[in-house]
This record gives C-alpha cells, structure tokens and sequence, in this order.
C-alpha cells in the first residue's frame, strides 16, 4: 500500500502552533482563523487549478498532493491504461478526480483529507474502428525523403519512423489524432484531425538552422517503438563533413573508424576491422547494392564523396535479419534523391581533389536529379608519391575518380521510381621511351619502351520501384548490377637494329584481369498491421560471377636477325566461377508490455556452385528492456553466414586482392555474436552506453606457413586452411549530442585469436590477430563558436597490431657458393607493433553570400607530427657465425675451407611512416 499521511511529529507541530494563536489572537481573529480549518475540511468547497501532460499516475498523485493537501492511498493493482493529460482551472477534488479517471479502470473515494483509489472493471464499450495513417515525410525545401523521422501520436503515445525511403504507416482507433513529426535539424511540426477513415498524410519539415549544432550518433530507431538494435550507430552528415580527415577529404569510413569496436587495419588508412573481423567481412552497401572494394589510394580514401550522401548506418551487431552475408559489420549508405522544386549544388576545391555536386528538377514537383562528381589533382599528386629527383619522375602517373548519378521519379502518392548509377576507378600508368640514347656508332641504335598500366574501380547501375499496396504495406522492388575488375598490363620492348634493319628485338606483353560480377534482384516489404508491431519480409536473388585471376602472355623474340618462335601464355583463361545466392528473410519488432521490447527475425539463404549447395539459417534475436529515468538494457544474439572471401598477403587494400567464392571444398564462414548492454540516456543532451560482446568464428581462412598470392589464383583452394576465431570485448561511449560543444569519447578492450587444427599454422595452437589491439580510443569534438566559424578535432590512440616475424635467421653457405636459409618461427603473429595515436584539427571559415555560402576549411592531419608505423620491415643484423665447433670467418677463410659456413642473424623490426603532418586547405562554395 501507498500513502502520503503526515507524519505524528507534523500533526503535534500544528496542534501546538494552533494553541498558541487562540491564545494571543483577537476575538476576531479567532473566528477567522476557525472558518478558514473548516473551509479546509470541506472539499465541496475548495477549488483547484492542475495542468498535467502525459503523466503517470505517480506523477498525477504527487501533484495533486502538493496543490491540495490530500493524501493518496491506493495498492498496486491500481493502474492506469494511459498516461493523463488534463488542464482544468477552478475545478473541485472531486471534478477533478471525475475527468482524469473518466477513461481509467480506477475508482476513487474522498474521505477527511484522504483520497482512497481503487480497481474498478470498466464498462463493456462496442469495439471502436481503426484507421490507418501512411504517407511519406520530407524536406520542405526540397523534397528530398528523411529516413527515420519520428511520428508520434501524443493522446495514444504509440508511434513509428519513417523506412530507408521515406514512408511511414500508423494504425490508431477512430476519433481525434493529434501527430507529432519530428527529425534532426528540422522544426517539429503538429497535426490534428479527426480519424474516420484510412488517411494519407504526406508531411513537409521545414529546417531548422538553431539545430545545425546538435550532434547525434545514438542508437538506430527502429519502427518508433523501443530501439531494440545494439552496437547500431545512424552517423549524421555534419558529423562526417567536419571530422579532420588526411588532406582534408571527408570521408565516411575515416569516421566510422572513431566508433567504439571499429579499428583502421593500418594505421591511417580507411580499412574496418569491426569487433574481430576481416575487411572481408564487412557488407558495404550504396544504395542497397553491394560494393567489393569501397577504397582509393590503396586505402587511404573511400569511394563515398560525402556530397553525394544522404545518410549512413553502422551495424555492429544484432544484425536485423533483411541483412545478410557477412560476418562482422554492415554499412547501409543512402544517396540523395535530388531537389524537386529548386537547382543548387555545390563546388569544392581543394588540395587533393576537385568535387562538384548538382541537383535539381527535371519536372517540377515529380522527377529529380542529383549528380556528383570527384576527381584527383594528377599533377599535385605525383609530386607526393614520386621523389623528385628519381630520373623518371615524369614517366608516373596516377589518379582516381567519382561518379555519382540518379534520377527520381514520382508517379503518385502510391508509387516512385528510382534509377541510379555509380562508377569509380584507379588508374596508375607508368610510360617510359628511351629512343636512340645510345650509340656505340654510327650505324647502331637502340629502342627501349616500358608501358604499364593499372586499373581497378566499380561499377553501379540499379532500378528501384517503391509501391504503396495499402496503408499498412509498402513494397521496394529492385534489380541492380554490379562489376569490380582490375586490370594489368604490361607492353615492354628491347630493340636492336644495324643500318636500319632489326638485329635483335625482345618484345613482351601480358595481362592480368581479376574481378567479380553480380546481376540482383530484390523485394522488400513493410507491413505495419498494428502499432505494436512492424513486420519486414522479403527475398533476394544474386547471380555471382568470380573471376580470381585470368591471365594472357606473349612473347616475340629476334635473335642475330632470326624470328624465333612467337611464345603465347594462357592461366587460368575461361576459368569463371559462379554461383546461385538465394535468401528468404522475415523479423517483426514488437513490444511486450510497457517496458520489453523484442526484435525476432530469421534469415534463410541458399549458394549453389560447383555442383554443390549449401544451406544455412540463420536466427537473429535482440530485446530492450526500459526501467525508466532514462535507464535501459539490451541483449542479442545473431547469426550470420558468409560465402565470399579475399585473399590478401598484404595490410593495404591492394588491386591485387582477389574476391573468390565457397567451393565444393572450401565451406561458407560463419559467426555466432552474443551481445549486452547498459544504457542512460536520463541527462538531457548525453548519451552513456557500455557494451560487452563475445562472437565465435567458423571457417575462417588464412594462407598457409610462408604462402603468398599476390595477385595469383593459380590453385588457391590448396594454399589456404579453415580454422576457427573468437572475439571478445567491452565498449563504452560517452557522447554529448546537444549544445554549440558536441562530440564523444569511446574506449575498447578487445581481443581477437584464431586456431587451425592439424599443426597447419603456429601447431594448432590459438595466435592472436594480426589485427588484434589490445585497448582503442577516440575523442571527436565539435565547436560551433558562430554562424561564421566552427572548429573539429580528432584524437586516436591505438595499441600495435600484430606481424609474423623470424626471431632468428640461419644462412648456410656451401663451398660451391649456394645459400640456404633457415629461418625460426615460434608462431603466427608473434610480434606486436608499437602504439600509434595522432591528433587531427580542422577549422571552418563560412561566409553567406547573395547566391549561397562559401566555406574555406583548414585542416592538419597527425598535428604534432607522431612517427605512426604505417610500415614495418625486418632487417637482419650478424649475430656470430660457427659450424661444428670450427671458427669460420667466410671473408678471410680461417678455418675449414671445405666446411659449410653458418651465419646466424636476428631480426631488427624497421617502421616506416609515410603519414606525418600534413596541412591541407579545401575551398567550397554551395549555391
């Protein structure tokens, strides 16, 4: 039982006061003084004044107790079936307590200063109606769609949030709804209409630039209710276009890689290594669509140009079952969509790239473009790469470009379509002539060339059709395709002619082309039947083409004026490899009472190659639990299957890493995450979480003992082994989300082991990671001093990763000059690097102009200038030298001369840094 009863040392005090003024007061005064104790024991007669908004009934009580002087008394099956909101003015107790109880399975009795509340059965109502709210939530200036805007409707308090494409559905009971949109950086706007039938209400949010501070990297939202999603992360565009980033190019990976359980696999470059997996195991998409390699410059950018972007989402784990795939991360990127109603874009210049963005109406009101493009400043570049005074500086070259296209469509309220198209690409071209340089006479001359060239990029192009079947379903359809190819070639020449005519020539070309190719199709439904649940169903089909490395030789020779036979190589030609990918997915977040919320989900999938087919399905399950004042918890357990892989001997995102499928002999990856975690949100403008993880690894590959590709596939299924890993971890955040200052500070502690059984790496024993850290942290921080000048800052601090190294060497020199080596491995990965952390700063200048804004942005990439390892290499340095306890001394022959001499050497680990300081400076001009 609860009660509020003043105390017996209260009701003493006003005895003892109440003695004391009869006795000293008038006649008059003790007249007044009785009638206002018997107003105050009389509750016909008081009136009162109470404002409450969707309070509890804890809160109602406490305030009608401190306005006036009651005591509640009431068990705890005295319940509310909705929060109260009542605003009255002059109204009795007992009014009072009619109109806030006139919904509620509560009864109340007045007794003295005491209010006793109790249970009552409401009366048996006809079922009311219900309607259904659906429609599309977008920018009032543009058009443009807002993924996961908020809808809430305040009298029921249940709601939703808008899906990757803008839309919603809400399904309340007949009678008054009063709506609230909502979205960061937008004014919230109301809607009050009476419901009596299944309405359509597209609404327009207009921007708000108060809000431009505010910084949220919180949690995903998932369907209004409960967010139910762990170690998911929605990251907003300021965020990513003001952290300090190398050169002064935003990036999106570079940002992603400041979350806590996000690692760079080298230091300064855009790899993710999330929560104890590969670079591999990260399903990258743009616009839904897969992209095989998402990096430039061997890693140091992605091909994301943020001006193109419209939104970005991590997920860590808890994976939602419509994803598929991979094993450690997914990275959902959504593209603009393109202005409706009004031309604007905008122009950027800058130390390394030149960036231009543009959208528009095609046809005002229905169709729109938006277009982006970004491409490298080749002459700046070379000058950073190729040492000046290298006798063929002239003969490098080496850029990258961006395309970003798409066209959008508006048939109705019922149905768009969306076209798009993506194309990137590296090129490098080394070219070098050397014509007649030498001439050992008159009638002899010589013709050298060298022409290489390197290409690898992708290629995107898809259709997408949003429908609206009905108010509560909504369908996406679409059909894409996908290439990633690389390309070498080489055309060298060595020619030889006397008077003009040819006496000896070697003439050498090759190619090497190595890629992968998907053709999809997809449908995604959302079906909203009630509030408390929102249902996403849906099936995938992919058509996989690998091709891990075709290669074409030929080779011409002329000796003393003879044609020799023309020599013509073929690897691997016609070799392609294919395979089926079909998926079935369904999930369903609900909620189960006013404080558990659940996400429940399946995903089934199919790959079929070589003959064979492999099955898996794959649970995923993840659950909130509210304890109120801002406190919560949630746990997950997900399932995930991979069917892809990359071979890679290096720690850069090399054009040479072949993408290669399961086999007949190789089987699928899989992963099994558990995750828990700890959440405050009760401080207006923080956010606290701590998350603790453990995932067990199946299948996983690496390339055997003193094995390498580089670039080859010649029989890669008998150079790599299948073992096992496990990952384990603890992550805490701190962020500050409101306000002119915003940012965060993240701590990791993981740790990463893998084991192949049968001796075939490091014995069958547990190694650690080659990517294995020990601690990570990053603090981001955001200043918005005025309208004119705002200010970013980055600070990392990672412990070393891992490398294999020999501990010791042994060279055997024979008498017949041959060498031996004999180097000594205790294990893989044996070697830990040093910590690495650098301080990135950057500072905006803005200027509105007539036309727009202009933005001059100074940054400085690694400030104080930290010597990273951003390379490391072993150099072996003489330890002493002896064979069968002889002396030998190979450079003044003492000793046994016909004896093998033994060098023993040991390992001097060398680091490298090729980031240090770098200053950069970016003009951009938006009209």
């Amino acid at each position: 039982m609860k009660s509020s009863i003043c105390s017996p040392r209260t009701i003493r005090k006003y005895f003892l006061v109440g003695a004391v003024l009869l006795s000293t007061c008038t006649l008059q005064s003790t007249i007044v003084f009785a009638s206002c104790v018997l107003q105050k024991t009389n509750p016909a007669q008081t009136r009162f004044s109470i404002k409450l908004q969707n309070a509890t009934l804890e809160e109602f009580v406490k305030q009608v107790e401190q306005k006036t002087g009651y005591s509640f008394i009431y068990g705890e099956e005295v319940r509310l079936n909705g929060r109260i909101t009542l605003a009255v003015r002059d109204l009795t107790i007992n009014e009072i307590l009619r109109k806030a109880f006139e919904n509620q399975p509560i009864g109340f009795e007045v007794s003295g200063k005491h209010i006793l509340l109790k249970k009552r059965s409401m009366p048996q109502k006809t079922v009311s109606r219900r309607f259904t709210i659906s429609g599309y939530v977008t920018d009032g200036a543009s058009s443009e769609t807002l993924i996961g805007a908020n809808v809430l409707e305040s009298r029921q308090r249940v709601g939703t949030a808008t899906n990757p494409f803008g839309f919603y559905t809400l399904t309340l009971p007949e009678g008054e709804a009063e709506l609230i949109f909502s979205y960061l950086g937008y004014e919230t706007r109301h809607s009050s209409f009476p419901l009596n039938k299944d309405t359509v209400l597209n609404i327009r949010l207009d921007g708000n630039n108060e809000l431009a501070e505010v910084i949220i990297l919180s949690d995903k939202k998932e369907a209004g209710i409960q967010a139910t999603a762990m170690g998911a992360h929605e990251i907003p565009m300021t965020q990513i276009q003001h952290t300090p980033a190398v050169l002064g190019e935003a990036d999106i990976l570079k940002t992603i890689q400041l979350m806590p359980g996000v690692q760079a696999g080298t230091e300064g470059f855009s790899g993710l290594y999330v929560r104890g997996g590969g670079p591999d195991q990260n399903l990258i998409l743009l616009d839904g669509i897969p992209v095989y390699n998402a990096d430039h410059l061997l890693g140091v950018f992605s091909v994301f140009t943020p001006e193109a972007v419209k939104n970005t989402t991590l997920y860590k784990s808890s994976f939602p079952a419509r994803y598929g795939g991979r094993l450690s991360s997914i990275v959902d990127v959504r593209t603009n969509d393109g202005d409706m109603h009004r031309y604007h874009g905008a122009l950027s210049i800058g130390t390394l790239t030149d960036k231009l963005h543009f959208e528009g109406p095609i046809w005002k009101g229905h169709t729109s473009f938006s277009l982006s493009a970004r491409a490298t400043h080749t002459a700046f570049f070379k000058n950073l790469i190729v040492d000046k005074d290298d006798d063929y500086a002239d003969k490098y070259n080496y850029y990258f470009f961006d395309i970003n296209a798409k066209v959008n469509h508006k048939f109705n309220d019922r149905s768009r379509l969306f076209l798009g198209f993506y194309k990137g690409k590296d090129h490098y071209h080394f070219d070098s002539t050397d014509d007649n340089s030498y001439h050992n006479d008159s009638q002899t001359k010589y013709y050298y060339k060298d022409d290489s060239h390197l290409n690898w990029g992708n290629t995107i192009a898809y259709g997408r059709w949003n429908y609206v079947f009905n108010n509560k379903l909504f369908c996406n359809t679409t059909i894409s395709y996908n290439n990633y190819l690389m390309k070498f070639t080489q055309d060298m020449e060595n020619t030889q002619t006397y008077q003009g005519q040819i006496t000896d020539r070697y003439s050498y070309f090759s190619q090497f082309r190595s890629g992968i190719s998907d053709w999809g199709a997809r449908m995604d439904f959302d079906y909203t039947p009630a509030p408390e649940h929102h249902i996403k169903f849906g099936a995938e089909y992919i058509h996989h083409t690998f091709r891990p490395g075709i290669s074409t030789s030929k080779l011409q020779e002329i000796e003393n004026g003879k044609p020799q036979d023309e020599m013509i190589y073929n690897t691997n030609n016609n070799q392609a490899l294919r395979g089926q990918e079909v998926s079935l997915y369904a999930e369903d977040n609900f909620n189960l009472g006013r404080h558990l919320s659940l996400n429940a989900g399946v995903r089934a999938s199919l790959f079929s190659t070589q003959g064979k087919s492999y099955y898996s399905v794959q649970p995923r399950l993840s659950t909130r639990y509210d304890f109120g004042q801002g406190f919560s918890a949630k746990a997950s357990y997900t399932c995930m299957a991979q069917y892809v892989h990359l071979l890679s001997s290096t720690p850069f995102s090399m054009p040479t890493d072949l993408w290669v499928p399961i086999t007949k002999d190789v089987r699928p990856m899989y992963a099994n995450q558990y995750s828990l975690g700890s959440y405050y949100t009760g401080l207006p403008g923080w956010e606290f979480s701590i998350e603790g993880y453990y995932k067990q690894m199946r299948h996983i590959l690496e390339y055997q003992d003193g094995v390498s590709f580089f670039g080859t596939s010649t029989n890669w299924e008998e150079k790599v082994e299948m073992g096992e890993g496990r990952s384990f971890g603890l992550e805490v955040m701190a962020q500050k989300t409101l306000g002119k200052t915003t940012g965060w500070l993240a701590y990791t502690l993981a740790k990463t082991d893998h084991r192949f059984k049968d001796g075939a790496i490091s014995q069958g024993k547990w190694f650690p990671y080659k990517y294995d850290r020990r601690h990570s942290i990053s603090l981001c921080l955001n200043h918005k001093f005025s309208e004119r000048i705002d200010v970013g800052a980055s600070w990392i601090f990672n412990t070393g990763g891992c490398i294999t190294v020999p501990e010791r060497e042994t060279i055997i020199i024979r008498p017949d000059g041959n060498t031996e080596s004999a180097p000594y491995i205790s294990q893989r990965n044996n070697y830990r690097l040093p910590a690495s952390h650098r301080l990135n700063l950057g500072i905006n200048f803005n200027k509105k102009t007539k036309h727009g804004m202009r933005t001059w942005n100074i940054s400085v990439y690694n400030a104080y200038n930290a010597m990273n390892p951003n390379l490391v290499y072993s150099k072996w340095e003489k330890e002493h030298y002896d064979m069968d306890g002889y002396y030998n001394d190979m450079y003044q022959g003492n000793g046994n001369p016909s004896a093998p001499k033994k060098i023993k050497s040991r390992a001097r680990i060398k680091k490298v840094t090729i980031l240090p300081c770098i200053p950069s400076v970016t003009y951009t001009y938006k009209f």
